[in-house]
């Protein structure tokens, strides 16, 4: 075996073994655990060239050795071997999501669940962009005798309601008028395009009808602003307090970005392909340098999808956290495509 190669597997192997262990690995367990004979000096020396590359540290003079937060990339990038779950736990994903998928916003939030119970971590579950929704229908439901309720209904499967009053008697046919001139002029456009000048404009076209459909117009305005705004399902906080490496500084700022949805449905987003691994410092906020954050993207089509997270330690089980990570994004991009009747 060329030696840049055993350096490689050395580093594998101390990365797997602390993961395990959460303690230094020497020279003495390396030799019981490789597949490779080799000299225990060999190792001590290979470990010793890895720590001058940055790739593994010692806690203690004496003590061995541990990864990296570049350690811990290169692994993922270049060493880490893929896991396949068992039978028995995606049979547990696919029922549980299943239950859930009576609407996207359940579905997300069953998965964001299900990961946090998985990994014993906390995860973080995005619903799809708003402004790339599209509204798809618009249904009007009377709840009293001068009052409504509207349901506006997108291409994501988003489904928002709010209720309005009218200053008139409300009727099935008042009803019926509502869903037709609405879906007349908002059905097919971008939730993002339902802005003030366009409801402006909108009101304008109604002539003398915009003075009754006022409070409709707000509340199709309304609706379509809270579909624009993405979901954020965040499970499993409280895990991330039972981390020892987590400072009293760290927990502030988790505690604040696990807080902010906008912040940190930004941050997931920033992970550009179907798997990605932010470690420590790659999160750009000194306060996260002790947490490593694995995200998978799910797709029901282009304009539906969205992003799956689960937030730990760096010292993380990255194989099996990706590998429950990118079954469970499989599932629920199918399962939402079964919601949307996508083909």
């Amino acid at each position: 075996m060329e030696p840049a190669q055993r350096k490689m597997k050395i580093l594998e192997a101390v990365v797997e073994a602390y993961i395990r262990t959460g303690e230094p690995v020497g020279s003495k367990t390396l030799c019981e655990s490789l597949e490779f004979n080799v000299s225990s000096a060999t190792i001590r020396n290979d470990m010793a060239e890895l720590a001058s590359i940055g790739l593994l540290e010692q806690t203690h003079t004496s003590s061995g050795r541990i990864p990296t937060e570049l350690g811990y990339r290169i692994y993922v990038d270049k060493l880490m071997k893929d896991v396949q779950l068992t039978k028995y736990e995606k049979s547990q994903i696919d029922s549980t999501l299943y239950l859930g998928s009576d609407a996207p916003e359940h579905l997300l939030e069953s998965a964001a669940s299900l990961l946090s119970e998985m990994t014993r971590y906390a995860s973080v579950a995005s619903a799809p962009l708003g402004d790339e929704a599209v509204i798809r229908n618009i249904r009007f439901v009377q709840t009293g005798r001068y009052t409504a309720m509207i349901v506006l209904i997108t291409s994501t499967g988003s489904v928002k309601t709010g209720l309005f009053r009218c200053e008139y008697v409300v009727t099935p046919e008042i009803i019926g008028m509502f869903e037709k001139t609405m879906n007349e002029r908002f059905a097919g456009m971008s939730v993002k395009g339902v802005t003030p000048a366009f409801m402006q404009s909108a009101a304008a076209s109604l002539g003398d009808m915009s003075m009754l459909l006022s409070n409709v117009l707000l509340a199709v305005s309304d609706t379509a602003k809270q579909a624009a705004d993405t979901g954020v399902f965040i499970k499993g906080q409280s895990n991330l307090f039972l981390m020892p490496q987590l400072t009293s500084a760290s927990g502030k700022r988790v505690m604040e970005l696990l807080g902010h949805s906008g912040e940190l449905s930004r941050l997931i987003r920033s992970a550009e392909t179907k798997a990605s691994v932010l470690i420590g410092s790659e999160m750009n906020d000194p306060a996260l340098r002790d947490l490593s954050i694995v995200v998978s993207r799910y797709e029901a089509n282009p304009c539906c999808c969205g992003m799956l997270a689960v937030i730990g330690p760096v010292r993380m089980n990255y194989p099996k956290v990706t590998a429950a990570l990118e079954y469970t994004a499989d599932t629920v991009g199918r399962l939402l495509r079964e919601f949307l009747e996508i083909d």
